[in-house]
């Protein structure tokens, strides 16, 4: 399997709450940073995967399966 950088945009949580980070952990984005910028959600993830699409596909359903509505999704080498 091969690292891929894949960065998801999200929105429909609070990030004042006091679950916000736990819910992505525990929905498993455990190898991501979760960030708040100019009023969007911000996943970065270092995914491990076999393919880039495979890649991006688990890192936008972890999202989702954290509660958020992904927006947008973006990959870099």
């Amino acid at each position: 399997m091969k690292a891929f950088h894949v960065t998801v945009f999200a929105s429909g949580l609070d990030p004042a709450a006091d679950d916000f980070e736990q819910r992505f952990y525990d929905a498993g984005c455990g190898d991501a940073l979760v960030a708040f910028q100019s009023g969007r959600i911000v996943v970065d993830f270092t995914r491990q995967a076999e393919s880039l699409e495979a890649a991006v596909a688990s890192a936008v359903a972890d999202v989702r399966r954290a509660g958020a509505i992904v927006t947008a999704s973006t990959t870099t080498p």
